[in-house]
């Protein structure tokens, strides 16, 4: 099976030439089409498109069979100088090959342009995601040293509450021994009173 050939875009010579431009007789890709069209030169230029998008190249002109030698701007279309002086006399005239320059450079500039745009703004994101990574950064950071911070103060807190409760502890089992103590000394008492009671009652009998 025969392989079609690939024609490239005669603007920036990269992308696949899909599109014939009926007026400039020259292939662009999607991209040099839409930038051929937004330019006022050429911005009711007709394209065909498709793989089999490019005729046969006509030099000359249809009627006189002369070759195209001017372009008429206001026609958009190229002339040869006998129809140049018969059908286009009042029309603004160029050379073709300055207009087709023209053209190419416009289309340059555009794809120029639109690339310097496209870098500025991927630059901006790029900018902008930095910036938010650095300001999550900065977030967490935060947030952590405001846990470190609360942390301490829990443990302080905590040490603290120990601490009193230790020592409440220790006051308290103090007071209780003392009472201890005190009951220890009244039940000594008492059973020296029982021991005399008992040893007074032996007598009498």
């Amino acid at each position: 099976m025969a392989q079609v050939a690939i024609s490239t875009c005669d603007i920036c010579v990269g992308g696949p030439g899909d599109n014939y431009c009926e007026q400039c007789q020259q292939l662009f890709c999607d991209g040099c089409k839409i930038s051929h069209l937004r330019t006022l030169m050429s911005k009711n230029h007709t394209f065909k498109s498709g793989p089999n998008n490019k005729p046969d190249v006509k030099q000359n002109c249809k009627e006189p069979d002369e070759n195209f030698i001017y372009y008429c701007m206001e026609y958009d279309t190229p002339v040869c100088k006998i129809c140049a002086i018969k059908n286009h006399k009042t029309h603004e005239l160029s050379k073709i090959k300055e207009s087709t320059k023209a053209i190419t450079s416009a289309v340059k500039n555009n794809i120029e342009t639109k690339i310097r745009n496209l870098h500025s703004n991927i630059a901006k994101i790029d900018q902008g995601t930095q910036k938010y990574q650095t300001d999550v950064k900065k977030a967490i950071q935060a947030i952590q040293e405001e846990g470190r911070q609360l942390k301490e103060i829990i443990e302080k807190k905590v040490e603290a509450l120990i601490r009193s409760i230790k020592a409440n502890e220790a006051k308290n089992l103090q007071t209780l021994q003392f009472i201890v103590n005190e009951f220890q000394i009244a039940l000594d008492k008492a059973k020296e009173q029982q021991k005399m009671y008992v040893d007074t009652q032996r007598i009498k009998d």
